[in-house]
């Protein structure tokens, strides 16, 4: 039976990692994290999540044999939520070296996203600055607190905070575009407002170019009993509360509402007196992923960064679906007819632009002179002040 294809492509770029291919070296990781969702039923990883690790041995070999023949432009991300790429085991298997070296090397490149807690990906960051030159590159690191008692507690196989903030700090002077995944604060460990504003005035030292927050889910099952039963030994105390605020077993894990709104409403102004966007810029990615991918992108957050100011998104909403949909049926035809050339999508996205057809898909004059101005003067979104600013 043949080996399924390793860059297999989205149908759209996710908003989440911006990718539209995914690397997971491993399965299982080694970091031990309490709180992952990794350890959830949803993503069943056979025996031991941190001990009985799979190790993908043939992802660069995968990888070298499918890039030259790529024929969509996109990002790859490595990493997901069950597992970290610079892992330990990645420290004498080098499955993710091997890649960002390759990639690094490529005739024709495509850009990459990391998401670690891990300082291993310092041993690669000429690999990861190369390729930021040459087609784009992501840092993305995970932190939860300040606190390196609860990251031994917590994080126990995960670089200590001080590394990660080298880390950012290295890769930011290598001119990589670097973000934290502030995810998730645990509830009365690391969800002070005093904590929070502490994350962010490092994240501040470090420039990174932004900052994602969220709470703590608990998937009913293996993902709960393992975090509860961790607390139990690291802060008894806090159980029972721990457990009043995920009382309504929900299936995504999710907290009570109410408990959700106070989280909130701590992080949203501490964000805000910080000036660091939740969501990766519109002037980082629109320098590496095609046109039409970039607009499927900004618009959809724009959905959430009006959403953020209480602002009716309902028709920004009903024009992101339209053009998501124009988009699917236009890949659609793209992936079916192989004679068509790779520079066909972005060809065919610039002939909409020109004649009008786009602005009939988004069907909101407004909305249409924003795009314009995106498409045709290079303008960029200021995710912070909402305003179109000139292309770096």
């Amino acid at each position: 039976m043949p080996q399924a294809k390793l860059l297999r492509p989205a149908d759209l770029p996710e908003n989440f990692t911006r990718s539209l291919y995914k690397i997971a070296p491993y399965k299982g990781c080694g970091h031990g994290c309490r709180y992952c969702d990794g350890r959830a039923e949803r993503y069943y990883v056979e025996g031991d999540f941190e001990r009985d690790v799979e190790i993908r041995a043939s992802i660069p070999e995968r990888l070298a044999a499918e890039l030259p023949s790529l024929r969509e432009k996109g990002m790859v991300s490595f990493g997901s939520g069950v597992t970290d790429p610079y892992q330990p085991l990645e420290r004498s298997n080098n499955l993710t070296g091997a890649c960002a070296a390759m990639l690094a090397g490529a005739a024709r490149p495509i850009p990459a996203q990391v998401m670690t807690k891990s300082s291993l990906a310092l041993r690669d960051l000429a690999h990861w600055k190369t390729l930021n030159e040459r087609s784009g590159f992501v840092l993305l690191v995970s932190l939860t607190s300040l606190d390196e008692e609860l990251r031994s507690a917590m994080e126990p196989g995960a670089s200590s905070f001080g590394e990660r903030l080298d880390m950012l700090k290295a890769f930011k002077e290598a001119g990589c575009a670097t973000g934290v995944l502030a995810m998730p604060f645990l509830p009365f460990l690391s969800d002070s407002d005093e904590s929070i504003r502490a994350l962010f005035n490092f994240c501040i030292e470090a420039k990174v170019d932004f900052v994602m927050p969220g709470g703590l889910t608990l998937r009913p099952g293996r993902q709960k009993d393992f975090y509860i039963k961790a607390l139990d030994a690291y802060r008894p105390d806090l159980v029972e509360s721990t457990l009043k605020l995920f009382a309504e077993e929900r299936s995504s894990g999710a907290p009570c509402a109410w408990a959700a709104r106070e989280l909130a409403g701590r992080v949203s102004p501490i964000q805000r007196d910080s000036g660091l966007p939740f969501l990766l810029p519109h002037r980082v990615f629109a320098r590496f992923i095609p046109a039409h991918d970039s607009l499927r992108l900004l618009l959809r957050d724009m959905v959430e960064l009006y959403a953020a100011r209480k602002v009716d998104t309902k028709a920004l909403k009903r024009s992101a679906t339209a053009y998501d949909e124009w988009l699917l049926g236009l890949r659609r035809v793209f992936r079916r007819k192989r004679s068509l050339s790779d520079s066909w999508l972005e060809e065919r996205f610039a002939e909409a632009a020109r004649d009008g057809e786009l602005n009939r898909v988004l069907a909101n004059e407004r909305l249409a002179a924003f795009v314009a101005k995106v498409n045709l003067e290079r303008a960029r979104l200021n995710y912070t002040s909402l305003k179109l600013e000139a292309a770096p």
